[in-house]
């Protein structure tokens, strides 16, 4: 064999110790790594998905706290200060006393999505009338909001401040549209809603227990595994003292008055 033939065989086989893998083998790699990079990636999609569920019923958690506690220590100041607290036969006072900026009148109105009623709620010793309602700006279906403003002299269900404007925010994403609130008497018997002073004066100071309900479905919640929004209902009962200026109940100054 001469030098060149020697040569050329040398680099023929190292040719051959260098050769690289075929197309074939490559898309085989390929296709491996895309199926375990697409498994990892699918759990964490997963993950963070989960995450951010639960993160939203964390933040539902907190708002419809937030709304229980404002709930709670609203309704401790029903229908204070009433003509239990003043000399109504001193000074001038509105011919119905009732409708005195002075007086809160207590409960005004229970509906399915709203509950209304007139106390000193801040502890200034000014009547405010707060209300509890269900898209009561007008500008959000699935929003709990709550409203105070100054009483002013005038009928409680008439003769008041529009609430209107006065809407904040409490609850979002409020999937029950159509049933929150719910009143008892003292013996737990349902009182059928709605009702308002006006309307129901002698069923108005019967009203002991409120009783709320809310399932909030927050849209960034939502199951990987379903799909669905995930839901959260959250619950509560309010007893009250009830001191309704009526029409039934204590007869106080000649005033019609119930407290218990």
């Amino acid at each position: 064999m001469t030098a060149t033939n020697m040569k050329a065989q040398y680099f023929s086989q190292r040719k051959l110790l260098v050769k690289g893998f075929s197309v074939i083998e490559l898309m085989v790699v390929v296709a491996i790594v895309t199926i375990v990079l697409a498994a990892i990636l699918t759990q964490l999609d997963q993950v963070q998905q989960r995450a951010t569920a639960e993160q939203g019923k964390v933040d539902d958690f907190q708002q419809a706290r937030a709304f229980f506690d404002q709930v709670y220590n609203d309704t401790r100041q029903i229908g204070y200060p009433n003509v239990r607290n003043f000399d109504v036969s001193v000074g001038s006072w509105q011919s119905t006393l009732a409708n005195d900026h002075r007086l809160a009148i207590g409960l005004v109105k229970v509906t399915s999505t709203q509950l209304e009623f007139q106390g000193d709620v801040d502890g200034t010793g000014n009547v405010s009338v707060v209300s509890y309602m269900l898209n009561g700006s007008g500008t959000c279906t699935t929003c709990l909001e709550r409203a105070q403003v100054a009483k002013v002299n005038g009928d409680a269900v008439t003769g008041q401040t529009d609430l209107t404007s006065s809407y904040g925010v409490q609850v979002q994403n409020v999937a029950n549209t159509t049933s929150i609130f719910t009143a008892f008497d003292s013996a737990g018997n349902s009182i059928t809603l709605p009702i308002d002073v006006d309307s129901n004066a002698a069923t108005i100071p019967t009203v002991r227990l409120i009783r709320i309900n809310v399932r909030v479905a927050n849209p960034q919640s939502i199951d990987p595994k379903t799909g669905q929004h995930l839901e959260a209902d959250f619950g509560g009962a309010v007893q009250i003292a009830n001191c309704s200026m009526a029409t039934t109940g204590l007869t106080v100054n000649g005033l019609q008055l119930t407290c218990q």
